[in-house]
Protein backbone atom coordinates (compact mmCIF):
# COMPACT_ATOMS: atom_id res chain seq x y z
CA UNK A 1 0.00 0.00 0.00
CA UNK A 2 1.46 3.32 -1.06
CA UNK A 3 1.45 6.32 1.25
CA UNK A 4 -0.71 9.27 0.26
CA UNK A 5 1.20 12.53 0.35
CA UNK A 6 -1.66 14.05 2.36
CA UNK A 7 -1.75 11.19 4.84
CA UNK A 8 -1.22 12.20 8.47
CA UNK A 9 1.30 9.77 9.98
CA UNK A 10 1.73 9.36 13.74
CA UNK A 11 4.71 7.43 15.10
CA UNK A 12 5.14 5.93 18.56
CA UNK A 13 7.54 3.85 20.58
CA UNK A 14 5.49 0.86 21.76
CA UNK A 15 6.43 -1.68 24.44
CA UNK A 16 5.16 -5.21 24.98
CA UNK A 17 6.16 -7.51 27.82
CA UNK A 18 6.62 -11.05 26.46
CA UNK A 19 5.47 -13.42 29.25
CA UNK A 20 7.36 -16.36 27.72
CA UNK A 21 10.80 -14.83 27.28
CA UNK A 22 10.23 -12.41 30.20
CA UNK A 23 11.62 -9.65 27.98
CA UNK A 24 10.31 -6.15 27.34
CA UNK A 25 10.19 -5.74 23.57
CA UNK A 26 10.10 -2.38 21.79
CA UNK A 27 8.56 -1.46 18.46
CA UNK A 28 8.18 1.49 16.15
CA UNK A 29 4.42 1.73 15.64
CA UNK A 30 3.19 3.88 12.77
CA UNK A 31 -0.45 4.92 12.48
CA UNK A 32 -1.75 6.27 9.16
CA UNK A 33 -4.66 8.46 10.21
CA UNK A 34 -6.41 9.08 6.88
CA UNK A 35 -6.49 5.42 5.85
CA UNK A 36 -6.84 4.13 9.44
CA UNK A 37 -3.95 1.69 8.98
CA UNK A 38 -1.15 0.63 11.29
CA UNK A 39 2.26 -1.02 10.88
CA UNK A 40 5.05 -2.04 13.27
CA UNK A 41 8.82 -2.63 13.13
CA UNK A 42 10.94 -4.31 15.80
CA UNK A 43 13.32 -1.63 17.10
CA UNK A 44 16.11 -4.12 17.86
CA UNK A 45 16.11 -6.33 14.76
CA UNK A 46 14.72 -3.58 12.46
CA UNK A 47 12.48 -6.26 10.93
CA UNK A 48 8.91 -5.69 9.89
CA UNK A 49 6.70 -7.07 12.68
CA UNK A 50 3.32 -6.07 11.25
CA UNK A 51 2.69 -5.15 7.64
CA UNK A 52 0.54 -2.12 7.01
CA UNK A 53 -2.99 -3.25 7.75
CA UNK A 54 -6.40 -1.86 8.65
CA UNK A 55 -6.85 -0.89 12.27
CA UNK A 56 -9.02 -3.53 13.98
CA UNK A 57 -12.13 -2.37 15.83
CA UNK A 58 -12.80 -1.05 18.41
CA UNK A 59 -9.52 0.90 18.09
CA UNK A 60 -9.75 4.36 16.55
CA UNK A 61 -7.77 7.60 16.37
CA UNK A 62 -8.58 8.53 19.98
CA UNK A 63 -6.51 5.54 21.23
CA UNK A 64 -3.30 6.91 19.73
CA UNK A 65 -1.75 9.17 22.34
CA UNK A 66 1.28 8.78 24.61
CA UNK A 67 0.46 6.55 27.59
CA UNK A 68 -2.36 4.64 25.90
CA UNK A 69 -2.58 0.86 26.00
CA UNK A 70 -3.86 -0.82 22.84
CA UNK A 71 -4.29 -4.44 21.77
CA UNK A 72 -2.85 -5.57 18.42
CA UNK A 73 -2.20 -9.18 17.36
CA UNK A 74 -3.42 -10.26 20.81
CA UNK A 75 -0.58 -8.25 22.33
CA UNK A 76 -1.14 -5.51 24.89
CA UNK A 77 1.05 -2.64 23.74
CA UNK A 78 1.81 0.50 25.69
CA UNK A 79 2.59 3.64 23.70
CA UNK A 80 5.41 4.90 25.91
CA UNK A 81 6.61 7.85 23.83
CA UNK A 82 6.33 9.70 20.55
CA UNK A 83 8.83 8.54 17.94
CA UNK A 84 9.28 11.88 16.19
CA UNK A 85 8.86 15.61 16.70
CA UNK A 86 5.95 15.90 14.26
CA UNK A 87 3.83 13.41 16.23
CA UNK A 88 4.69 15.15 19.49
CA UNK A 89 3.62 18.52 18.10
CA UNK A 90 0.31 17.14 16.81
CA UNK A 91 -0.68 15.22 19.93
CA UNK A 92 1.03 16.74 22.95
CA UNK A 93 -1.95 18.94 23.84
CA UNK A 94 -4.19 15.85 23.98
CA UNK A 95 -2.16 13.98 26.57
CA UNK A 96 -2.87 16.16 29.60
CA UNK A 97 -3.90 14.02 32.55
CA UNK A 98 -5.82 15.20 35.59
CA UNK A 99 -6.49 13.06 38.66
CA UNK A 100 -9.02 13.86 41.38
CA UNK A 101 -9.84 12.21 44.69
CA UNK A 102 -13.46 11.68 45.70
CA UNK A 103 -14.01 11.47 49.48
CA UNK A 104 -16.23 8.81 51.10
CA UNK A 105 -19.08 11.29 51.52
CA UNK A 106 -19.44 11.43 47.73
CA UNK A 107 -18.68 7.81 46.76
CA UNK A 108 -22.30 7.37 45.67
CA UNK A 109 -21.90 10.36 43.32
CA UNK A 110 -18.98 9.05 41.24
CA UNK A 111 -21.33 8.29 38.36
CA UNK A 112 -22.51 11.90 38.17
CA UNK A 113 -18.96 13.20 38.60
CA UNK A 114 -17.71 11.10 35.66
CA UNK A 115 -20.68 12.09 33.48
CA UNK A 116 -20.05 15.80 34.08
CA UNK A 117 -16.30 15.58 33.41
CA UNK A 118 -16.64 13.42 30.29
CA UNK A 119 -19.02 16.03 28.88
CA UNK A 120 -15.95 18.28 28.80
CA UNK A 121 -14.37 15.81 26.35
CA UNK A 122 -12.09 14.31 29.01
CA UNK A 123 -11.99 10.50 28.93
CA UNK A 124 -11.84 8.39 32.08
CA UNK A 125 -8.55 6.50 31.87
CA UNK A 126 -8.10 5.13 35.41
CA UNK A 127 -10.06 4.61 38.61
CA UNK A 128 -9.24 2.97 41.92
CA UNK A 129 -10.74 2.85 45.41
CA UNK A 130 -8.43 3.28 48.39
CA UNK A 131 -8.41 3.78 52.14
CA UNK A 132 -5.86 5.06 54.63
CA UNK A 133 -6.79 3.65 58.03
CA UNK A 134 -4.02 1.02 57.77
CA UNK A 135 -1.46 3.28 56.06
CA UNK A 136 2.05 3.90 57.34
CA UNK A 137 3.02 7.17 59.00
CA UNK A 138 5.04 8.15 55.90
CA UNK A 139 2.00 7.49 53.73
CA UNK A 140 -0.24 9.57 55.96
CA UNK A 141 2.27 12.42 55.97
CA UNK A 142 2.39 12.44 52.16
CA UNK A 143 -1.41 12.41 51.95
CA UNK A 144 -1.61 15.37 54.31
CA UNK A 145 0.88 17.25 52.13
CA UNK A 146 -1.11 16.51 48.98
CA UNK A 147 -4.44 17.26 50.71
CA UNK A 148 -3.65 20.17 53.03
CA UNK A 149 -7.30 20.76 53.93
CA UNK A 150 -7.97 17.16 54.96
CA UNK A 151 -8.43 16.38 58.66
CA UNK A 152 -6.47 13.37 59.92
CA UNK A 153 -9.57 11.94 61.62
CA UNK A 154 -11.57 12.12 58.37
CA UNK A 155 -8.72 10.48 56.50
CA UNK A 156 -8.24 7.48 58.76
CA UNK A 157 -11.61 6.82 60.38
CA UNK A 158 -13.85 6.18 57.38
CA UNK A 159 -14.56 2.55 56.50
CA UNK A 160 -16.00 3.68 53.15
CA UNK A 161 -13.45 4.07 50.37
CA UNK A 162 -11.98 7.14 48.77
CA UNK A 163 -11.98 6.91 44.96
CA UNK A 164 -9.21 8.27 42.73
CA UNK A 165 -10.21 9.02 39.12
CA UNK A 166 -7.95 10.08 36.28
CA UNK A 167 -9.03 11.80 33.06
CA UNK A 168 -7.19 12.62 29.84
CA UNK A 169 -8.00 15.21 27.21
CA UNK A 170 -7.07 18.55 25.72
CA UNK A 171 -6.47 21.08 28.52
CA UNK A 172 -7.91 18.55 30.99
CA UNK A 173 -6.02 20.01 33.96
CA UNK A 174 -7.66 23.41 33.65
CA UNK A 175 -11.08 22.17 32.53
CA UNK A 176 -11.46 19.50 35.23
CA UNK A 177 -10.23 21.86 37.94
CA UNK A 178 -12.68 24.58 36.85
CA UNK A 179 -15.56 22.10 36.67
CA UNK A 180 -14.89 20.69 40.14
CA UNK A 181 -14.51 24.12 41.72
CA UNK A 182 -17.82 25.30 40.27
CA UNK A 183 -19.84 22.13 40.91
CA UNK A 184 -21.98 21.01 43.86
CA UNK A 185 -19.33 18.35 44.50
CA UNK A 186 -16.52 20.83 45.24
CA UNK A 187 -16.45 20.12 48.99
CA UNK A 188 -16.12 16.38 48.49
CA UNK A 189 -13.64 16.26 45.60
CA UNK A 190 -9.94 17.05 46.01
CA UNK A 191 -7.84 18.38 43.14
CA UNK A 192 -4.05 18.57 43.14
CA UNK A 193 -2.39 21.90 43.73
CA UNK A 194 -1.04 23.56 40.60
CA UNK A 195 2.22 21.89 39.62
CA UNK A 196 1.54 18.71 41.64
CA UNK A 197 -0.73 16.98 39.11
CA UNK A 198 1.73 14.18 38.27
CA UNK A 199 2.76 13.57 41.89
CA UNK A 200 -0.92 13.46 42.91
CA UNK A 201 -1.71 10.90 40.22
CA UNK A 202 1.33 8.71 40.91
CA UNK A 203 0.57 8.57 44.63
CA UNK A 204 -3.16 7.90 44.68
CA UNK A 205 -3.22 5.55 41.67
CA UNK A 206 -0.12 3.58 42.64
CA UNK A 207 -0.30 -0.07 41.56
CA UNK A 208 1.17 -1.03 44.93
CA UNK A 209 -1.65 0.54 46.96
CA UNK A 210 -3.71 -2.17 48.70
CA UNK A 211 -7.26 -2.95 47.65
CA UNK A 212 -10.36 -1.90 49.55
CA UNK A 213 -12.09 -5.17 48.64
CA UNK A 214 -13.44 -7.00 51.71
CA UNK A 215 -13.75 -10.33 49.87
CA UNK A 216 -16.72 -11.41 51.96
CA UNK A 217 -20.49 -11.38 51.34
CA UNK A 218 -19.91 -9.79 47.95
CA UNK A 219 -20.47 -10.22 44.24
CA UNK A 220 -18.38 -9.20 41.25
CA UNK A 221 -19.52 -6.86 38.51
CA UNK A 222 -17.32 -6.15 35.49
CA UNK A 223 -18.26 -3.18 33.34
CA UNK A 224 -17.29 -4.19 29.83
CA UNK A 225 -14.91 -2.26 27.52
CA UNK A 226 -17.65 -1.12 25.14
CA UNK A 227 -19.29 0.79 28.01
CA UNK A 228 -16.00 2.54 28.85
CA UNK A 229 -15.33 3.29 25.16
CA UNK A 230 -18.84 4.71 24.71
CA UNK A 231 -18.41 6.83 27.86
CA UNK A 232 -21.42 5.24 29.55
CA UNK A 233 -19.65 4.23 32.76
CA UNK A 234 -21.28 7.01 34.79
CA UNK A 235 -24.78 6.03 33.70
CA UNK A 236 -24.21 2.33 34.44
CA UNK A 237 -22.77 3.02 37.91
CA UNK A 238 -25.67 5.33 38.74
CA UNK A 239 -28.09 2.58 37.74
CA UNK A 240 -26.31 -0.01 39.91
CA UNK A 241 -26.28 2.25 42.96
CA UNK A 242 -29.96 3.16 42.46
CA UNK A 243 -30.80 -0.56 42.82
CA UNK A 244 -29.51 -0.60 46.41
CA UNK A 245 -26.00 -1.96 45.91
CA UNK A 246 -22.87 -0.52 47.53
CA UNK A 247 -19.45 -0.30 45.86
CA UNK A 248 -16.85 -1.54 48.35
CA UNK A 249 -14.01 -1.72 45.79
CA UNK A 250 -13.47 -0.48 42.25
CA UNK A 251 -10.49 -0.64 39.88
CA UNK A 252 -9.75 -0.35 36.16
CA UNK A 253 -7.96 -3.23 34.42
CA UNK A 254 -6.76 -3.99 30.90
CA UNK A 255 -6.85 -7.70 30.03
CA UNK A 256 -4.87 -9.33 27.26
CA UNK A 257 -6.50 -12.27 25.47
CA UNK A 258 -4.73 -14.86 27.61
CA UNK A 259 -6.01 -13.29 30.84
CA UNK A 260 -9.52 -12.78 29.46
CA UNK A 261 -9.62 -16.44 28.40
CA UNK A 262 -8.41 -17.46 31.87
CA UNK A 263 -11.21 -15.54 33.58
CA UNK A 264 -13.88 -16.77 31.14
CA UNK A 265 -12.66 -20.39 30.96
CA UNK A 266 -15.83 -21.71 32.60
CA UNK A 267 -17.84 -20.57 29.55
CA UNK A 268 -15.64 -22.37 26.99
CA UNK A 269 -17.68 -25.07 25.27
CA UNK A 270 -20.85 -23.75 26.93
CA UNK A 271 -21.24 -20.26 25.49
CA UNK A 272 -21.53 -20.37 21.70
CA UNK A 273 -19.82 -17.01 21.22
CA UNK A 274 -16.98 -17.69 23.65
CA UNK A 275 -14.23 -16.53 21.25
CA UNK A 276 -16.06 -13.26 20.56
CA UNK A 277 -16.59 -12.82 24.31
CA UNK A 278 -12.84 -13.14 24.97
CA UNK A 279 -12.17 -10.67 22.15
CA UNK A 280 -14.59 -8.15 23.66
CA UNK A 281 -13.20 -8.48 27.19
CA UNK A 282 -9.68 -7.84 25.90
CA UNK A 283 -10.62 -5.04 23.48
CA UNK A 284 -10.08 -2.18 25.94
CA UNK A 285 -10.17 -1.09 29.55
CA UNK A 286 -12.78 -2.59 31.85
CA UNK A 287 -13.78 -1.71 35.39
CA UNK A 288 -14.26 -4.30 38.13
CA UNK A 289 -16.49 -3.65 41.12
CA UNK A 290 -16.94 -5.51 44.39
CA UNK A 291 -20.61 -5.02 45.31
CA UNK A 292 -22.44 -5.49 48.58
CA UNK A 293 -26.04 -5.04 49.66
CA UNK A 294 -27.24 -2.16 51.79
CA UNK A 295 -27.14 -3.37 55.42
CA UNK A 296 -30.86 -2.67 55.70
CA UNK A 297 -31.70 -5.06 52.85
CA UNK A 298 -31.84 -8.83 53.10
CA UNK A 299 -31.10 -11.48 50.48
CA UNK A 300 -28.11 -13.03 48.76
CA UNK A 301 -26.10 -10.33 47.00
CA UNK A 302 -24.98 -12.63 44.14
CA UNK A 303 -28.50 -13.79 43.32
CA UNK A 304 -29.96 -10.33 43.75
CA UNK A 305 -27.47 -8.65 41.45
CA UNK A 306 -27.69 -11.42 38.85
CA UNK A 307 -31.46 -10.84 38.71
CA UNK A 308 -30.92 -7.08 38.29
CA UNK A 309 -28.33 -7.69 35.54
CA UNK A 310 -30.83 -9.62 33.42
CA UNK A 311 -30.30 -12.44 30.88
CA UNK A 312 -27.02 -12.77 28.95
CA UNK A 313 -28.86 -12.53 25.62
CA UNK A 314 -29.53 -8.86 25.02
CA UNK A 315 -32.63 -9.44 22.91
CA UNK A 316 -34.12 -11.72 25.58
CA UNK A 317 -33.28 -9.18 28.26
CA UNK A 318 -35.04 -6.44 26.26
CA UNK A 319 -38.12 -8.57 25.72
CA UNK A 320 -38.53 -10.22 29.13
CA UNK A 321 -36.65 -7.88 31.50
CA UNK A 322 -36.66 -4.44 29.84
CA UNK A 323 -35.63 -2.67 33.04
CA UNK A 324 -32.56 -4.87 33.66
CA UNK A 325 -29.04 -3.46 33.35
CA UNK A 326 -28.23 -5.51 30.22
CA UNK A 327 -31.46 -4.48 28.51
CA UNK A 328 -30.82 -0.79 29.22
CA UNK A 329 -27.11 -0.60 28.39
CA UNK A 330 -26.22 -3.68 26.33
CA UNK A 331 -25.90 -3.79 22.54
CA UNK A 332 -25.67 -7.52 21.81
CA UNK A 333 -25.23 -10.89 23.52
CA UNK A 334 -21.45 -10.33 23.64
CA UNK A 335 -21.49 -6.57 24.26
CA UNK A 336 -24.10 -6.88 27.02
CA UNK A 337 -22.80 -4.08 29.29
CA UNK A 338 -21.66 -6.11 32.32
CA UNK A 339 -20.42 -9.44 33.54
CA UNK A 340 -21.81 -10.56 36.88
CA UNK A 341 -21.18 -13.53 39.15
CA UNK A 342 -23.57 -16.41 38.34
CA UNK A 343 -23.26 -18.70 41.37
CA UNK A 344 -23.41 -17.58 45.04
CA UNK A 345 -20.23 -19.44 46.02
CA UNK A 346 -18.30 -17.67 43.24
CA UNK A 347 -18.89 -14.13 44.51
CA UNK A 348 -15.77 -14.03 46.65
CA UNK A 349 -13.76 -16.07 44.11
CA UNK A 350 -14.38 -13.64 41.26
CA UNK A 351 -13.68 -10.61 43.43
CA UNK A 352 -10.43 -12.25 44.55
CA UNK A 353 -9.47 -12.83 40.92
CA UNK A 354 -9.58 -9.12 40.13
CA UNK A 355 -8.65 -7.44 43.40
CA UNK A 356 -5.98 -9.93 44.56
CA UNK A 357 -4.73 -11.91 41.56
CA UNK A 358 -4.83 -9.33 38.76
CA UNK A 359 -4.08 -6.39 41.06
CA UNK A 360 -1.08 -8.36 42.33
CA UNK A 361 0.15 -8.97 38.79
CA UNK A 362 -0.13 -5.25 38.03
CA UNK A 363 1.97 -4.45 41.07
CA UNK A 364 4.76 -6.71 39.77
CA UNK A 365 5.28 -4.69 36.60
Amino acid sequence: MESNENDIVLSFIAEWFDPYSQLLKKYLLTYHVNSSEVEMNDLITRRKFLKRTKLPPPLDHSDFVKGSIIVLLSRQLKLVDYADTATRQILQHKEERMTILVTPSLTESIGDIVINIEREDCALIDIKSLHFFSSSIDDINEVMQLLPGMELQDLCSSSSPFVALSFRGSDSIASVRALVESSPFCNGVACPRIGQEQEFSDFFLSKHRSTTATLEECTACVIRPHIINDRMFGQVVNDILARGFIISAIQMFRLDKETAAEFLAIYKGVFQQYVELVDEMSSGSLIALELKRDNNLSGNVVEDFRAQAGPWDHSVACELHPHSIRAKFGKSTVANAIHCTDIPKDGVIECEYFFKVLAGRQGMH
